[in-house]
C-alpha cells in the first residue's frame, strides 16, 4: 500500500472506528488474539525450547501472516462500512437535485408555451379590466388545476402593473422586481429563486417568467409568471427518500452553499451556509456535531442544468454506522448464498483474497500442530518437556481455531455489508426509475386536458360544418404543439364516432391518419367524461397510431365552446413510449456490464426494457413477492436467470401528486433493475459428509499414538512412530510419464542419512480406489523399509492416544485380501472403527504397480 493511501487509512481509523461498533469489537478481539499468539510463543521458548525449535519459526510466520491479514481485514472492514454509507448518502444527494431538475425542465417548457396562448395575448391587447378578464382568470385557474405544481399565475404589462392573477389571498397590483426587466430583455424563459414582491409573505419563491409577444409584430406586450410550489415539491422528495430509522438530513443548496430546502429545518435550518463536499465524502462539523457529508451537482436533463443547485446529505457520525450489516445473508437461501460467495472474486476481490490467505495460513498452522503432535508422540512418554510441548500445541490449535473463526465471521459480516449495500442500491435505483416514470406521465395527463381546452379547437369542433379550412387550422395547432412537446409522436383530434379529423406527424412517418376511425374503447370513455379535469388512458397495447407498437394514448374530451357540458369530440396524444421509457430506465441504470432494467405491469408483461434478451410484450418470470407489492413498496433479492446470478431491486409505482392517487387512473407499473454478480456454478453432486468421530480418552496403561487424516471423506490412521512429517501439497513436483498412482516427487531436508532425499508421493485415492477428492492439501511423509514415502491426503485430523486393547490386527486368514490395512482401532461407544494403514504394504504395492 502506498504511503499516502496508508496515511489516509490511519486517518479513517481515527475518524470512524469510535463510531463503528462492529469494527471496534473486531479490533479488540484481534488484539487479544495477537497477545495470545505472542504469549504462547514466549512460553514455548521458556519451557520446552529444544522440542519447540522446529515449530517456533512456523509459529512466527503464522503470527506475522495473521498480523498482515488483520491489517487488511481491518482496512476492508472500515472501507466497506464507509462505502455502504457513502453509497446511500451519495445516491440520495444526487437524486435530491436531479429529481428537482427534471421537474423544473418541464416548467421551462410550460412557461414558454403558455406565453403564446391567444387568450392571454388578446386580453393584454384589450387592456386589463375588459369584460373578458374573469374569463381569462377562469382559464388560468383551469391551467393551475391541471398543472398542480403551480400555486400562482400572474400576468403583468411591460410597466410592471399586474393585469390579473389567481391568488386572491394576497392581492397584487404592481411589481418592481428586476426580473420583469430581465424577462422583457430575454428571448426565452427567466428562472428566479429568492424573495420577490410577486409572492408577498414568502421568504423565497421560484418564479418562471417569459415575455408575452404581440402575435403579429413580435414586440413584448407583457410578462407571464408561473410560481412553482417549491416547498411542497421538496417536502415530497424528502419524504420519499427518507426512512423511519434514517437520521440523515437531506438538503438542497444554492450555488453559494446556502440551504434552500431541508428535510429537517430544526436540525439544519434554511438560510445557513454549509461546506460543500465535492469529493467522495467529507467529515464536516455543524452545530457542535460531526457529520459524514456529500454534495452532488446535477447531471442535468436534456442539457438543462437549472441554477447551479446541489443536493447535499449529512448524516451524524454517531448514528451513521449502526446496524450496518443488515440482514442480507440471513434472508438469502443457503444454496443461493453459496453460489454468491463462489463469485466473491467478481464483486469483492479484496475480501476473496483475504479469505483465501486466511485459509492458507490456517492450513499451514494445522499442519504444524499436527506435525508437532507427531513429534511429541514419537518420543518417550516420560519426557516432561514433550508433555509440555503437547500442552503448547493444544493452545496453538485452540488459538488458531479462534483466529480462524474470527476471520471467518468478520469476512462473512463484510460480505453481508457488501451484499446488503448492493441490495439496497438496486432497490433505490428501481425507486428512482419508477419515480421518473410517474412524474413524467403526470405531465402527460396534464397536457391532454389542457390542450383539449384550446379555444380554436373547441370553436372549430363545435361548428356544424367541418370545412377543409378548419382541418388545416387544427392541423397547424397540433403541429405547433407537437413541435414543442416532442415526447409525443402525434396528436390527433377525433369526433364522437372516433373518426380522426386532424393530426400532427412529428416524425413524418407517412402514416395516413386523418379520415380513419379509431376503434378503441377510450373513444366511448372520452364521450362519458364529466368535466375538464377528467381524462382517460388506453391500455399499454399495440396501436396503428404508433406504427403497430405498444404505447399509452392519453385522451381528454373537447367540449362545446358555448356549452361545456356537451362533448363534441376528443384529443388523443400518442406517447413515444419506446425511446422515452427506455431513456428513463437508462438514466439510472448502473454502469456494470450486463446490468439491465425493466418496466412491467402486475402480470409481469414487459412494457419497456434496456436489453434485447427481454423484449417488450414478453412475460417475465417474477414471483408474486414482486408483482404483488403495494403501491410505493420496494423489494430486493438475489435471482438466478439463465445461469447468471443477479442482484434484483424493484419498486411499485405510487403516482405523483394527484396522478394515480386520487382515483383518477389505475395502472400499476413495477420498475426492476438487475445487476449481475457472477455465474452460478454447477452444484457438485451431494456426497457423504466426512466422518466425524470422537476419540475416547485412554483408560489402560498400555497406549499408542496414531496420526489420523482424511483420504476423501473417510478417516484413516498411521502409527505416529511411522510418520516423519507433513508438508504442503504444493511442494510436489509432477513427473512426466509417471504411473497413475504416483502424484509426483518432493525433495526435503529430512536430516541425517535422509538429507535432501527424493521422496515419491503416492495418490492414496488411486491406491484405495476412491473417487477423487475436491481438495488434496497435505502430504503425510512416512517411514518404510525402502525409504520415506509421501501420501497425498485430503486433510489432517488429530494425533490421539489410544488404548492398545482397542487396537486389533487384521486376522491372518484375510491379511492378503485387506489391501493396505494392517489393523483397526475400535471406537466401541460409536460402534465404528478407524482403519490403520500399513506403510510396508503401501511400499510393496507401489512397487508392484
Amino acid at each position: 500500500m502506498e504511503g499516502k493511501a496508508r496515511d489516509q487509512l490511519q486517518h479513517l481509523k481515527q475518524d470512524f472506528i469510535p463510531y463503528m461498533g462492529n469494527v471496534a469489537r473486531c479490533e479488540r478481539e484481534l488484539t487479544e488474539l495477537d497477545f495470545n499468539w505472542r504469549m504462547i510463543e514466549t512460553i514455548a521458548k521458556m519451557i520446552c525450547p529444544a522440542e519447540a525449535k522446529n515449530i517456533l519459526p512456523t509459529m512466527a510466520r503464522t503470527r506475522a501472516g495473521f498480523a498482515k491479514l488483520e491489517a487488511q481485514l481491518m482496512d476492508n472492514l472500515i472501507l466497506e462500512t464507509i462505502r455502504k454509507v457513502v453509497l446511500e448518502v451519495r445516491s440520495k444527494a444526487q437524486v435530491v437535485v436531479d429529481i428537482v431538475i427534471r421537474n423544473l425542465f418541464e416548467r421551462t417548457a410550460d412557461v414558454g408555451f403558455l406565453a403564446t396562448d391567444d387568450n392571454i395575448r388578446q386580453f393584454i391587447l384589450q387592456e386589463a379590466g375588459a369584460p373578458n378578464s374573469e374569463c381569462l382568470r377562469a382559464r388560468l385557474a383551469e391551467y393551475r388545476d391541471k398543472y398542480t405544481v403551480y400555486d400562482e399565475i400572474i400576468i403583468l404589462n411591460t410597466k410592471g402593473r399586474v393585469l390579473t392573477h389567481l391568488n386572491t389571498e394576497h392581492p397584487l397590483t404592481a411589481s418592481a422586481d428586476p426580473l420583469l426587466a430581465e424577462t422583457l430583455a430575454s428571448g426565452g424563459y427567466v428562472e428566479t429563486f429568492r424573495a420577490t414582491d410577486l409572492r408577498p409573505g414568502q421568504d423565497q419563491a421560484l418564479i418562471y417568467s417569459q415575455r408575452i409577444e404581440h402575435p403579429e409584430s413580435g414586440e413584448p406586450i407583457g410578462v407571464l409568471c408561473l410560481s412553482f410550489k417549491f416547498a411542497d415539491e421538496m417536502a415530497g422528495i424528502f419524504q420519499r427518500l427518507g426512512t423511519g430509522d434514517d437520521r440523515s438530513v437531506l438538503l438542497l443548496l444554492d450555488e453559494a452553499g446556502r440551504v434552500i430546502a431541508s428535510s429537517d429545518i430544526h436540525h439544519i435550518p434554511l438560510g445557513c451556509s454549509l461546506e460543500m463536499v465535492e469529493g467522495d465524502y467529507g467529515i464536516v462539523a455543524f452545530g457542535g456535531r460531526e457529520y459524514l457529508a456529500k454534495t452532488c451537482a446535477t447531471a442535468g436533463y436534456q442539457g438543462y442544468l437549472g441554477m447551479g443547485w446541489r443536493g447535499h446529505v449529512m448524516v451524524p457520525l454517531s448514528s451513521a454506522f449502526k446496524d450496518i450489516q443488515g440482514k442480507a445473508l440471513d434472508i438469502i437461501g443457503k444454496d443461493t448464498l453459496a453460489a454468491i460467495l463462489s463469485n466473491a472474486e467478481q464483486f469483492c476481490p479484496a475480501l476473496a483474497e483475504i479469505a483465501r490467505d486466511a485459509d492458507t495460513i490456517n492450513l499451514a498452522l494445522r499442519r504444524v500442530v499436527w506435525s508437532g503432535q507427531v513429534m511429541a508422540a514419537g518420543a518417550s512418554s516420560g519426557s516432561g518437556d514433550l508433555s509440555r510441548l503437547k500442552v503448547i500445541l493444544q493452545q496453538i490449535s485452540e488459538t488458531g481455531d479462534r483466529t480462524s473463526k474470527l476471520f471467518a465471521d468478520s469476512i462473512r459480516d463484510l460480505y453481508g455489508t457488501v451484499i446488503s449495500s448492493l441490495l439496497a442500491d438496486a432497490q433505490f435505483i428501481a425507486g428512482l426509475m419508477i419515480d421518473i416514470m410517474d412524474r413524467n406521465l403526470y405531465e402527460r395527463a396534464n397536457d391532454c386536458r389542457w390542450w383539449a381546452l384550446t379555444p380554436d379547437i373547441r370553436r372549430l369542433m363545435s361548428e356544424a360544418d367541418f370545412t377543409p379550412e378548419a382541418v388545416d387550422k387544427i392541423n397547424a395547432i397540433l403541429a405547433y404543439i407537437n413541435g414543442l412537446y416532442t415526447v409525443y409522436t402525434r396528436l390527433f383530434v377525433y369526433d364522437l364516432a372516433g373518426n380522426v379529423v386532424a393530426a400532427s406527424d412529428l416524425h413524418q412517418d407517412g402514416l395516413a391518419v386523418v379520415g380513419k376511425r379509431v376503434e378503441a374503447d377510450y373513444v366511448a370513455r372520452v364521450c362519458r367524461l364529466q368535466s375538464s379535469q377528467q381524462y382517460c388512458v388506453s391500455a399499454f397495447e399495440k396501436s396503428w397510431l404508433y406504427g403497430g407498437f405498444p404505447t399509452y394514448i392519453y385522451n381528454a374530451a373537447i367540449r362545446h365552446v358555448e356549452d361545456p357540458a356537451q362533448v363534441v369530440g376528443g384529443i388523443g396524444i400518442v406517447f413515444d413510449a419506446g425511446p422515452e421509457f427506455r431513456n428513463m430506465l437508462k438514466a439510472a441504470l448502473p454502469g456494470k456490464e450486463g446490468a439491465f432494467a425493466l418496466f412491467l405491469d402486475r402480470n409481469g408483461i414487459i412494457i419497456s426494457t434496456t436489453t434485447e434478451t427481454q423484449p417488450v410484450g414478453r412475460r417475465f418470470a417474477l414471483d408474486e413477492g414482486y408483482l404483488g407489492l403495494e403501491n410505493g413498496a420496494g423489494r430486493s433479492s438475489v435471482m438466478e436467470l439463465e445461469g447468471q446470478l443477479y442482484i434484483v431491486g424493484a419498486r411499485m409505482s405510487s403516482g405523483y401528486r394527484e396522478y394515480k392517487r386520487s382515483g383518477d387512473y389505475q395502472n400499476d407499473i413495477l420498475a426492476a433493475v438487475f445487476v449481475p454478480i457472477g455465474r452460478k456454478q454447477e452444484a457438485a453432486a451431494p456426497g457423504k459428509a466426512p466422518e466425524s468421530l470422537a476419540f475416547p480418552l485412554p483408560k489402560g496403561r498400555e497406549t499408542a499414538d496414531f496420526a489420523t487424516f482424511y483420504i476423501g471423506r473417510r478417516l484413516y490412521a498411521l502409527p505416529a512412530a511411522a510418520v516423519i512429517d507433513s508438508v504442503d501439497a504444493d511442494a510436489i513436483s509432477p513427473m512426466g510419464g509417471a504411473r497413475r498412482y504416483l502424484a509426483g516427487i518432493l525433495t526435503l531436508p529430512l536430516g541425517g542419512e535422509e538429507s535432501n532425499s527424493i521422496v515419491p508421493v503416492l495418490d492414496m485415492h488411486f491406491l484405495l480406489d476412491l473417487p477423487a477428492a475436491e481438495s488434496r492439501n497435505h502430504i503425510v511423509i512416512m517411514r518404510t523399509a525402502g525409504g520415506p514415502i509421501g501420501l497425498l491426503v485430503s486433510d489432517l485430523h488429530q494425533v490421539p492416544e489410544f488404548d492398545l486393547a482397542d487396537v486389533e490386527e487384521v486376522p491372518e486368514m484375510i491379511r492378503q485380501d485387506t489391501g493396505y490395512i494392517a489393523s483397526v482401532i475400535h471406537l466401541h461407544e460409536q460402534g465404528k472403527v478407524v482403519q490403520v494403514l500399513d506403510p510396508e504394504k503401501i511400499f510393496q504395492a507401489a512397487r508392484a504397480h
